[in-house]
């Protein structure tokens, strides 16, 4: 490989002229070529792209996003792979470039990836940041190839070739949910569930399906047979320990929104017993106490949890384990401790949050409530 590596960046669509420009922006400088696969688009999408220069190649869409996924990779040249989604767009551009102009290892060969979903809180509101790990970015290798018609992973491809996983520091990808409103997300949803029953179909013990069936079923709000799939994955011995932890982790999840906190710190410490290094279990613990008044017992569980994808080792991530970042650590942590009467200690911490990330809306309102109900500290203390 030439010291310089190319870079091929793979974008699927099909009527993505309300986000693609944003995303095709954000990867223009470090992209050796850009390869669309259109199924279809009647937007502007197509329009956009070739103002960008990149290479528009259509496709008759057939339920199938591997397929999609792996028709651009057979078009792409470049030494390396990049994969974006429409909605989304990267940041810090030259850390993704000079990590792979950088790769002396000629085994590794993808790296896992950030990736913050932005969503709109359905009961206050606000936007919520949600970092998630997912490989992106791997090498042009004739065998690497994604699999399965929805929520594809290029993973397994990786890792049987005899590669593996390093961890890509900084370069961040962002996923704008909340640009799209709810009925969309569960026309979306509803579809994915579809795809997913055919896959299970062809092979009933595909668990990384099950997981993602449930999944589905909670996001369509039908708690109980998400609760029972939940269950079934988390307790079958067969079942991949990674799937098997979060199984007991997002069970615990829908047990603790219907009060069972005793029963949903049971499956937490199931998980953590597989896993004991994952912060999933510790973020879902802290949540737990805290529902429960016990706010000495969620400080502790909050402060294990990891604040940065850098710190979490690829074999062992599990499907939805949670670094969070820190400033939401310190304004959870201050929540407890507002509770707890502890007001100094918790303008200590939603200050520090507000030193992260100076637009971090939660701190910001906790903050300002503080002051509202004593305004001596306004006084004293001052405002950040």
């Amino acid at each position: 490989m030439a010291n310089n590596p190319s870079l091929s960046v793979c974008i699927i669509t099909k009527n993505e002229g309300k986000f693609i420009e944003t995303c095709l922006k954000s990867i223009q400088k470090i992209a050796t070529e850009i390869i669309i696969v259109d199924s279809g688009s009647s937007d502007n999408t197509i329009e956009i792209a070739k103002q960008y220069n990149a290479k528009v190649f259509s496709i008759e869409w057939c339920n199938d996003y591997a397929f999609a996924r792996n028709t651009a990779i057979s078009k792409c040249t470049g030494d390396w792979i990049f994969f974006l989604d429409a909605d989304e767009y990267l940041r810090n551009d030259e850390s993704l470039k000079i990590a792979i102009t950088k790769t002396r290892n000629k085994k590794t060969g993808g790296y896992l990836m950030e990736r913050t979903d932005k969503y709109r809180h359905k009961d206050t509101g606000l936007i919520i940041h949600y970092p998630v790990g997912m490989v992106r970015l791997f090498r042009n290798h004739p065998s690497f190839r994604y699999i399965g018609s929805v929520h594809e992973q290029i993973n397994t491809s990786i890792i049987d070739e005899g590669y593996h996983i390093s961890v890509l520091k900084n370069s961040v990808i962002i996923h704008q949910v909340y640009l799209s409103d709810n009925d969309f997300l569960e026309k979306k949803q509803s579809r994915y569930l579809e795809m997913i029953d055919a896959e299970l179909e062809n092979n009933s013990s595909d668990f990384w399906m099950q997981y993602q069936k449930a999944k589905t079923h909670w996001f369509l709000n039908q708690k109980e047979t998400a609760k029972n799939i939940f269950s079934n994955i988390a307790n079958d011995v067969n079942c991949p320990l990674t799937i098997r932890c979060s199984g007991f982790c997002t069970n615990a999840v829908l047990l603790m929104e219907e009060g069972e906190f005793s029963i949903a710190i049971s499956e937490v410490n199931k998980s953590l017993n597989l896993n004991p290094d994952q912060s999933m279990g510790k973020m879902i613990l802290g949540n737990i106490f805290y529902q429960s008044n016990e706010f000495r017992k969620s400080i502790k569980a909050y402060t294990k949890v990891k604040t940065t994808i850098n710190k979490l080792n690829y074999n062992q991530i599990i499907p939805g384990d949670l670094y969070i970042k820190p400033e939401e650590k310190k304004y959870k942590i201050a929540c407890c401790y507002l509770a707890m009467g502890k007001v100094l200690s918790a303008k200590f911490l939603l200050k520090k949050a507000l030193k992260v990330n100076s637009g971090h809306v939660s701190s910001l309102l906790l903050l300002a409530k503080i002051y509202a109900s004593k305004p001596f500290l306004l006084l004293f203390y001052g405002f950040p």
